[in-house]
């Protein structure tokens, strides 16, 4: 972690370029540009809101608010995750002729997914305004958690991804199942107070770190709740540990990489 934390100084231009370049592309890869990042999420929320509030008759009073923060907090994760696995063989040109560390290289995309979903939760903070206050700042701490757990499991990730071509599609085949299994669409209750769950589930359940900043997510945006700050730091430990690890398998690999690349 302490290299890492020198070498964000040392190249932070170069993060800041790259994450400037990152978000130019993204954007001017969809015809609708800026607007689609705004409509992504809305349109998955309207999806849901139909078949499970219109459809179903489930999800009680402000539905569309307690999916769209849902969603926001996950696509935050997912896309992270999803953008870290190439992101070392994505950049064989950065990687052969610059010094740039591939740690950089791989927390840029996190860094971008932040950028949007900041602006994804300031949207819903503002369209639920009845629950507007200081407490709103918390949102930032939950955000910090999202990042840094999507970018130890994204160094991971894009290591394997190097050694293994497959790592991608069974990322993406993951990151379907976690969507259905975190309480994007439900709350955390469903599973935790239902008699047909096992309790395997329900530890399993609760072992998910990103139910819980979910969870936490809706408490702050929606009721204007703080979240447990003890609970916020255990998981914190758990995301840098292996963050840690992370690194510590990127360090041995990279020899093995810069051959492979």
């Amino acid at each position: 972690m302490l290299q890492l934390m020198t070498d964000l100084r040392r190249y932070r231009h170069a993060l800041a370029a790259l994450w400037v370049m990152d978000i130019k592309s993204t954007v001017a890869s969809a015809r609708l540009g800026w607007l689609w990042w705004f409509l992504d999420p809305l349109v998955m929320m309207m999806i849901y809101y139909f078949i499970i509030r219109v459809v179903f008759q489930r999800g009680g009073e402000n539905y569309h608010l307690f999916v769209l923060c849902g969603i926001v907090s996950w696509q935050f994760f997912a896309r992270s995750v999803s953008s870290c696995v190439g992101a070392i063989t994505g950049k064989r040109g950065i990687i052969r002729q610059t010094s740039t560390p591939m740690a950089i290289l791989i927390a840029v995309p996190c860094a971008v997914q932040f950028f949007f979903a900041a602006i994804g939760m300031a949207i819903v903070s503002l369209w639920s305004y009845s629950a507007l206050g200081a407490q709103t700042l918390a949102i930032v701490p939950l955000l910090v958690l999202i990042f840094l757990l999507a970018y130890a499991v994204g160094v991971l990730m894009a290591v394997t991804q190097v050694f293994l071509a497959d790592t991608a599609k069974f990322v993406g085949y993951l990151l379907r199942a976690g969507f259905f299994l975190s309480p994007v669409l439900y709350p955390a209750s469903r599973v935790l107070e239902a008699q047909n769950v096992p309790e395997v589930a329900k530890t399993l359940f609760n072992l998910n770190p990103m139910a819980w900043v979910i969870e936490s997510m809706r408490g702050v945006v929606l009721d204007g709740q703080l979240f447990n700050a003890w609970h916020w730091l255990g998981w914190m430990g758990g995301a840098i540990l292996v963050l840690q690890l992370g690194l510590m398998y990127l360090r041995r690999s990279s020899n093995s990489i810069i051959k492979s690349l």
